[in-house]
């Protein structure tokens, strides 16, 4: 299900006080005592993801002298554990607090329990405050689960604060609660993994150093993009920095989650620091793909969220001459704050990328070897405390402190091994491929693209849905010589997942320095051998994936001289069955399968 999808934004009103109904596990805030309380907006998931904390962030703001209180009632499941609360302004941040007293005061329906959460923020100096308060739950069993919530105010009497009403009108029991505001359903789902690995960091002092060349450094007077996708819960600190120990020098970039658990860009010259306005949440839980680009022509950055442009932040043009000292990933330079978060798919280009570009790219699983593109950390493997990057030109490592986690990986981005392949046939090109499973399946399109063009459809194909699990599709198409084409299969599923093969190059004798042969013997039962030859020296990765396409073996990651190339591949330890190995060099990359017989 995509992202947008899985939000909502209500708001509404009453004639004393808004009050703004949360659509799956939040009613209403009201900020009173001595005020008036004003609430602007909810943002939360609509699904939540069985045993992952998420985060309901509630809008709203504070009128009149003396502070206020942040009070709430909601009726949720007792599957479904309450974590705590927050309460931020622009120049404070609170936690708010159980309130058992409250709490005992409604009946709660069967399988249900009642949670009231309030605190005194009289000690705000601040007579009219924008406020933010973020919930955080996790649930513990999967179901579609019904919440009702009530929102109440109070008064002083005899110099004690008093929950006197409800909304609904006086009630105190939540089966007489039947307005469609207050009452929502939470659906908790098992996450979906796709098979590939994240990167953890549990917020313990873990962090990745980049290396110190390049474009790692962040010379403003070179254009470039990075982007990632992200997870988490946290909030007031730094995903991506170069900000520096004393906090007052230049530095070209820090990319954070705000106290509001928004995304925010800042940057200094020495004099002046330099932020992004106020953007998405993005500190849910869920996975949100973050983007930024510096164009060195209009002396800018942006900020994209999820493929959308969230902000620009323009700085002077003394600011080219700025570049990093370091960059790390969770933490800053003074390792003052660290991350808790997962990461996938960090990439680094060296062109400013605009919005089309950025969202083209988003959920599609690059090879590393795209045009622009500086390096690709994938996060599919690691060792001894490395993390490595694919890049076109020198091998690039992070480097990994206290030992974060490579853990399965729930985004959005799908990626899956498919058997297809294209050869040269006298004048026709011949395209075949082999699904194992089309119950899920909407649709296939080949798509085809030239060596300077973007990929466009080239023929949609109607899954047979034959009886027989196994099914195998040809198709043909007329070659022109003397040009180079790159076809690929897109397998459009009935949930709306988007899964591709590995784009298969034709006219390859003009690029390609390698040639991949078919694996002997094939099938096998213990061991077979995967001839290569290459025309020059070059860096070969040769990767063994299972067929969901989970990698099973690393046979070769290094540089290698030109000549002929023999990697025994040992499967005496794995299930029998099909399975793929992929050669990748600078030029490009290919895939061919094998049979493990058992």
């Amino acid at each position: 299900m995509p992202i947008a999808d899985r939000f909502t934004v209500l708001t509404g009103r009453s004639s004393t006080y808004r009050i703004l109904a949360i659509s799956s596990l939040v009613g209403a805030i009201l900020l009173f005592h001595g005020c008036l309380g004003l609430i602007d907006g909810i943002i939360m998931p609509r699904q939540a993801w069985l045993e992952q904390e998420f985060v309901v962030a509630v809008d709203g703001s504070v009128v009149g002298h003396g502070g206020g209180m942040a009070g709430l009632v909601v009726q949720v499941p007792k599957s479904v554990e309450f974590l705590g609360a927050t309460y931020v302004t622009a120049s404070a941040r609170r936690v708010l607090r159980r309130n058992g007293n409250i709490a005992a005061r409604y009946r709660a329906e069967s399988g249900h329990v009642v949670i009231a959460i309030g605190d005194s923020i009289a000690s705000t100096r601040e007579t009219d405050a924008d406020v933010r308060v973020l919930l955080r739950f996790i649930p513990r069993e999967t179901g579609t689960f019904t919440m009702k919530f009530a929102t109440g105010v109070t008064e002083t009497h005899k110099g004690r604060l008093v929950w006197k009403g409800t909304d609904p009108p006086d009630a105190r029991d939540f089966a007489d609660i039947v307005d469609e505001r207050l009452v929502r359903s939470l659906a908790v789902v098992h996450p979906e993994r796709n098979g590939t690995a994240a990167l953890e960091l549990a917020g313990q002092r873990q962090y990745m150093l980049f290396p110190d060349s390049g474009l790692f450094l962040l010379p403003l007077e070179r254009a470039f993009t990075i982007e990632s996708w992200v997870a988490t819960t946290a909030a007031d600190v730094p995903l991506l920095s170069s900000r520096p120990d004393d906090f007052h020098s230049a530095y070209p970039l820090e990319l954070r989650v705000s106290a509001y658990g928004e995304a925010e860009l800042r940057c200094a010259d020495g004099r002046r620091s330099y932020s992004s306005g106020r953007g998405p949440f993005i500190a849910d839980g869920d996975w949100h793909h973050l983007a930024v680009s510096w164009c060195p022509d209009s002396l800018r950055f942006l900020l994209f969220v999820d493929g959308r442009t969230s902000d620009t932040l323009e700085v002077p043009a003394h600011m080219r001459a700025v570049r990093a000292r370091q960059l790390l990933l969770g933490t800053n330079l003074s390792r003052s704050q660290f991350m808790r978060a997962a990461f996938d798919e960090l990439r680094l280009w060296e062109t400013c990328r605009n919005e089309q570009e950025v969202a083209y790219y988003r959920d599609l699983a690059v090879s590393g070897y795209e045009t622009n593109l500086h390096v690709l950390f994938s996060f599919d493997n690691a060792g001894h405390g490395r993390i490595p990057g694919l890049s076109q030109t020198d091998s690039l490592w992070l480097l990994a402190y206290n030992r974060p986690k490579l853990v399965v990986s729930t985004t959005p981005l799908r990626i899956e091994l498919l058997a297809f392949s294209a050869e040269l046939d006298d004048d026709s090109v011949r395209m075949s491929w082999e699904t194992y499973d089309e119950t899920k399946v909407r649709g296939y399109e080949v798509e085809k693209r030239m060596e300077s063009g973007r990929y466009s459809v080239f023929r949609q194909i109607e899954p047979l849905r034959n009886e027989a699990r196994y099914q195998e599709y040809a198709l043909t198409d007329a070659w022109r010589g003397r040009e180079i084409a790159y076809y690929r299969l897109r397998k459009i599923n009935t949930d709306g997942t988007v899964l591709l093969s590995e784009e298969v190059p034709i006219g390859t004798e003009a690029i390609l320095n390698f040639v991949l042969e078919e694996n002997t013997p094939n099938p096998f039962t213990e061991t077979t051998e995967i001839r290569y030859t290459l025309s020059k020296r070059t860096r070969v990765d040769l990767v063994v994936y299972d067929i969901m396409g989970a990698e099973v073996r690393v046979l070769v990651a290094d540089r290698q001289e030109a000549g002929t190339h023999v990697v025994t591949f040992d499967g005496r330890d794995l299930p029998g069955g099909v399975y793929f190995y992929k050669m990748r060099t600078s030029t490009g990359s290919q895939t061919k399968k094998m049979y493990l017989a058992k």
